[in-house]
């Protein structure tokens, strides 16, 4: 082992002169570890950088070369290790200071623009921090103290503290400067406050006769062009005219127009806009887009790429052709970045190069993959609708905000949500899968067993009269999904499009048999058979635990042994609860036994109170368990189990520090939402899912005459922040009028696509939600 010499001072009394100090410089333990770290950032190279070459690329290759080094040097023997390894440990904490600048300048920017980054992306961000510290900080403090440390004395102390002070300017600096650089410049409007914009505009609008065929499209997809920079009073109006003079009294078809309306000033640009709407062919619909700043994007900006653009805030010129917060979000350009290429499906932000080429004139040639936003301008604007009577009101994101959540509103929305089901059913039963609401691009590829069957239980559960034709349909097309095994006495449901799946799943049964069950009230026996077959599968997959068999082979009929599912246990739960309601009240040679199904619910509910979330972190963090909150809700009447419904109302409780109030920092139109604030836009599944397992445990405390005040009030918040983010006839100016768009939800105020289940969660929020509330009647036939 090779030692490093330590020079002691002449005046030293324990040596004559020089003399060495024995400090021993790791060999095989120094080249493990150094190798370990050269293969960690070598891969983050390669694979982090979300682009072909980055700043970041080249710095973490360089700290990986160095580790690669000193690796090399260490294997080999050589007395030039301890060098190595001291250049490696001081090149890892240069690392981490740049890097940890880096995000404190682009997390500072972030929330200076988005207004806030929320406790979630703080925590996450400050989570990924912190495995950098741990590749970077220790391995950088042994090394420099075993090859000689910093040196001591009093000129050491001047140089640090200097050193600090010197380092803490330069980062406020730094951080205001990224603050700033968030910023659009203003451009001037005649009110600030969208209602009083809405109000100006209002009386400068031309008194036009109202139409019976103005309920058009306004939607376009094309860039609006403006005579002139975004750098002045401007607008944005698409509106109805009429494509040819009226002939024999008769007016001319009416069509969307797009204008882009400049002035030089703030009053001016109100008159301008009334003189450019004159020729309006209707009242209404149009949709008015006032820019209130305008930022010029570069690539050196302290933000992400993707997140320099806000879903549903934001529009985007290229010179003179603009894109508006409502055409980027139909275009579907915050789900056109994928930072990891391996991954194709973790899509989020906006593209720089899908952004230039929707903002592209026809005939450009298409902008390279790895193209920057350099050129581009950010839009802030005040949206604003012009309804179909020729009333102004502000359009926040799309959306038409509420005042106060009323029995009138509620209804209006639960009613818009069977409508919209009812017209997304096929002949033979299916319901759709994924609707574009401004193209009325339908997709039926995606069918899942289970998002059917849900969203026939919302029929049965909350349905009108209406809709049990439409149930019956829907059980039907289920039933003939049954799969049997005669050797085992049972069935299961299967479906899958393209080649035959090998392992079918528990939800796809359990929840389907949750839909025949919740239904024959309304539609009769006719499936009391295949009750019985489906609820025999669920009595074999039941483990000697309680637990349940996530996957059955097909081809045999056997279970597979493998870990659990989401949903899928609470789902065979529920199931379960009510074959036992089915079996007390009707027995019957089809159904199991009474008697077995009320020793399989026990055990469940023993196991998922007692065994299944026994670990240390209870309280404190839970996977998606709704679906057990639902079941616990249905038992109220059959089979109570109090450690059960301590683990639903346990549930709840941690979720509810989830959703987003007026303390949180989110915009007015997220209150009430389940997310992480401002940045990552909350998706409407999850705040719908909560509401669900919130009604639930309200009905689980009431049955034990406990109301509390405070799940009135959140449960208040989300079906409000639902009911906003639903489609209706004000909010749908875009919206194709072939397909029934109204009455339906999207993904998220960043993504449009509206697909069956997240309608059918919503629904189902509001309907047991607002019963809850006592603003729906317990059973709204």
């Amino acid at each position: 082992m090779w030692y490093t010499p330590r020079m002691v001072s002449p005046q030293d009394p324990s040596a004559p002169g020089l003399s060495t100090s024995p400090r021993p410089v790791p060999r095989w333990s120094l080249a493990a570890l150094a190798l370990v770290h050269a293969c960690i950032f070598a891969w983050a190279a390669s694979v982090l950088p979300w682009q072909r070459w980055t700043a970041f690329a080249a710095m973490t290759a360089a700290l990986a070369l160095a580790h690669a080094v000193t690796a090399a040097v260490a294997l080999a023997g050589s007395r030039r290790r301890a060098l190595a390894w001291r250049i490696g440990s001081a090149l890892s904490l240069l690392y981490l200071a740049i890097q940890t600048l880096t995000a404190a300048r682009a997390g500072t920017y972030v929330a200076a623009l988005y207004g806030g980054l929320g406790k979630g992306v703080f925590a996450a961000l400050a989570a990924v921090w912190g495995v950098l510290v741990l590749l970077t900080l220790p391995f950088a403090v042994w090394g420099l103290a075993a090859t000689g440390g910093l040196g001591s004395g009093p000129g050491l102390r001047r140089r640090v503290t200097g050193g600090l002070a010197v380092l803490i300017a330069f980062v406020t600096f730094s951080l205001w400067r990224a603050a700033a650089a968030a910023a659009a410049e203003p451009i001037a409007v005649i009110d600030s406050d969208p209602a009083g914009l809405a109000a100006a505009i209002q009386d400068v609008l031309p008194r036009v006769k109202a139409r019976p065929d103005a309920d058009l499209s306004l939607w376009t997809r094309g860039p609006i062009t403006c005579d002139f920079p975004v750098d002045r009073p401007t607008a944005f109006v698409v509106y109805p005219v009429a494509d040819k003079p009226a002939q024999k009294g008769k007016p001319g078809k009416l069509r969307p127009a797009a204008r882009c309306v400049q002035a030089d000033g703030a009053a001016e640009l109100i008159a301008a806009i009334g003189a450019v709407v004159a020729d309006a062919g209707a009242p209404g619909p149009m949709k008015i887009d006032v820019v209130s700043g305008a930022q010029p994007l570069r690539d050196g900006l302290p933000g992400p790429l993707p997140l320099l653009l806000r879903p549903g805030l934001d529009g985007a010129c290229d010179g003179a052709r603009c894109l508006l917060p409502w055409q980027l979000l139909g275009l579907n350009q915050f789900l056109t970045y994928t930072p990891l290429p391996f991954i194709e499906d973790l899509r989020f932000g906006a593209a720089p190069a899908a952004l230039r080429k929707a903002l592209a004139r026809k005939g450009d040639p298409a902008p390279e993959p790895d193209v920057g936003v350099d050129g581009l301008t950010r839009l802030a604007t005040v949206s604003l609708l012009v309804d179909r009577a020729g009333r102004v009101r502000p359009l926040p994101r799309l959306r038409d905000p509420i005042d106060r959540l009323d029995e009138g509103l509620l209804a209006a929305s639960v009613a818009g949500a069977e409508a919209h089901i009812l017209a997304a059913q096929a002949d033979d039963g299916r319901f759709r899968y994924l609707l574009h609401p401004f193209t009325g691009k339908v997709t039926w590829r995606g069918f899942a067993v289970p998002r059917q069957a849900g969203t026939t239980l919302a029929l049965c559960e909350l349905g009108t009269d209406a809709a049990v034709p439409a149930a019956r349909r829907s059980l039907a097309m289920l039933a003939g999904l049954r799969k049997d095994y005669p050797q085992h006495g049972y069935s299961v449901l299967s479906y899958q499009e393209g080649r035959p799946p090998v392992l079918g799943d528990l939800g796809s049964t359990a929840l389907p048999l949750i839909a025949f069950l919740t239904c024959r009230d309304r539609t009769g026996p006719q499936h009391d058979e295949l009750i019985g077959a489906l609820g025999r599968y669920l009595l074999a997959m039941q483990r000697p635990d309680g637990g349940f068999h996530a996957r059955v082979t097909l081809a045999t009929g056997e279970a597979h042994v493998g870990p659990d599912l989401l949903y899928a246990a609470g789902q065979a739960v529920f199931a379960l609860v009510l074959l036992e309601q089915l079996t007390a009240a009707a027995p019957s040679e089809l159904l199991p036994a009474h008697a077995d199904v009320q020793a399989a619910v026990q055990r469940a509910m023993d196991y998922f109170a007692d065994d299944y979330w026994d670990h240390g972190l209870y309280g404190f963090f839970f996977l998606e368990e709704n679906w057990h909150c639902l079941a616990a809700r249905a038992a109220l009447g059959v089979h109570r189990h109090r450690g059960y419904e301590r683990f639903c109302l346990d549930y709840v409780d941690f979720k509810r520090r989830l959703i987003m109030d007026e303390a949180s920092g989110v915009a007015p139109e997220l209150v009430g939402s389940y997310g992480f604030g401002n940045v990552l836009v909350p998706h409407n599944t999850p705040s719908a899912g909560f509401g669900e397992a919130l009604a639930a445990a309200m009905a689980v405390r009431a049955a034990d005459g406990e109301r509390r005040p405070e799940d009135a009030a959140l449960m208040t918040q989300v079906l409000t922040f639902l009911i906003e983010q639903q489609w209706s006839d004000a909010n749908c100016f875009a919206c194709a009028r072939e397909q029934e768009v109204a009455g339906g939800w999207s993904e998220s105020v960043g993504s449009l696509d509206v697909r069956i289940d997240y309608t059918q969660h919503a629904w189902s929020a509001l309907g047991h939600g607002g019963r809850e509330l006592g603003l729906l009647p317990e059973e709204q036939r």
